[in-house]
């Protein structure tokens, strides 16, 4: 098939572009920043909110991958406008560039925060069929909520089918320095302070950006046409878990302050993933634990968040 990945060179997106290559898909970056990690496919550079291009490079491609948005939610906390324009508006304009230029599905990377905090159930299992929250806890959230209800306006309203992809949070090679995964591993390193907002017991279900690349790539099949999957971890994970699991992983202590929790902040609920499972066939390979290491020892090593 001929895939065009939107925000293709990014952490996620480029893990995506290196499983198509492997299945043998004809795969085009669609990105403002030129790919590093040296995949042989076409790239153009361009912005997502440039729908003339989009709605060009989109001709003759059978299916968009639209991982392009502001991922960074303290981005959001500053700059919500701008945020949300590239995030609910990008998505939109993929849209239409599909339904112009007659592309068989989009595929959105959206994320479990559309369900919102409920810490007073923090057991009950979400599922697909779960309602999204009438009261998202930040912009991020709202700006996500917006760009699937896009798509289900384009599948009713102008036929253009469509997979709604609800990520956990991922983390290993490539990712953000800002993400907290390599803050928390490099203040390790170096032996500084690191500040827990809270008591740290706010939870994640995190999600290895190898097995989430192999999870979008089974939403190519036919039976995910129109319909939302949750790809996420096994295990749920606390601040406190990550920090405890690095000093093992690491050989080293870490310095904490807890410090007052920030508002708006997805507090965690227990996410299932067995619709991807049973529809499918896609599952988890690595355990939290395993997927840590993995990366820590890379990190530690010297390979950094850019490692392959």
């Amino acid at each position: 098939m001929k895939i065009l990945v939107t925000g293709g060179s990014g952490f996620i997106g480029s893990h995506i572009v290196d499983v198509l290559l492997e299945q043998g898909h004809q795969v085009k970056i669609y990105d403002v920043e030129s790919p590093k990690y040296g995949q042989a496919c076409e790239f153009v550079k361009a912005d997502v909110m440039d729908i003339v291009r989009l709605v060009r490079e989109s001709a003759g491609q059978d299916a968009i991958y639209h991982i392009a948005a502001e991922a960074n939610v303290n981005r959001f906390h500053d700059s919500p406008f701008y945020s949300n324009f590239i995030t609910s508006g990008g998505t939109i304009n993929a849209l239409e560039a599909a339904r112009t230029s007659g592309v068989g599905r989009v595929l959105l990377a959206s994320t479990e925060w559309v369900y919102g905090s409920d810490p007073g159930n923090p057991d009950v299992v979400i599922t697909e069929e779960t309602p999204m929250t009438d009261h998202p806890d930040h912009i991020y959230t709202s700006a996500k909520i917006a760009a699937e209800l896009f798509c289900k306006n384009y599948h009713q309203m102008y036929g253009v089918n469509q997979t709604i992809m609800r990520f956990g949070i991922p983390f290993g090679e490539r990712a953000r320095p800002e993400t907290v995964t390599p803050i928390f591993i490099r203040k390790i390193l170096k032996g500084e302070e690191i500040t827990v907002h809270g008591d740290g017991s706010q939870t994640r279900q995190f999600i290895y950006v190898k097995d989430l690349a192999r999870g979008c790539a089974a939403c190519l099949k036919p039976q995910a046409a129109n319909e939302i999957l949750n790809l996420n971890g096994r295990d749920r994970i606390s601040v406190v878990d990550i920090i405890r699991n690095l000093e093992e992983i690491l050989g080293r202590k870490a310095r904490l302050t807890f410090i007052e929790q920030r508002s708006g902040q997805f507090k965690g609920r227990l996410i299932s993933s067995e619709k991807a499972k049973r529809l499918l066939g896609w599952e988890t390979q690595f355990s939290y634990r395993e997927a840590l290491e993995n990366y820590a020892r890379g990190f530690a090593a010297g390979k950094g968040a850019g490692q392959r």
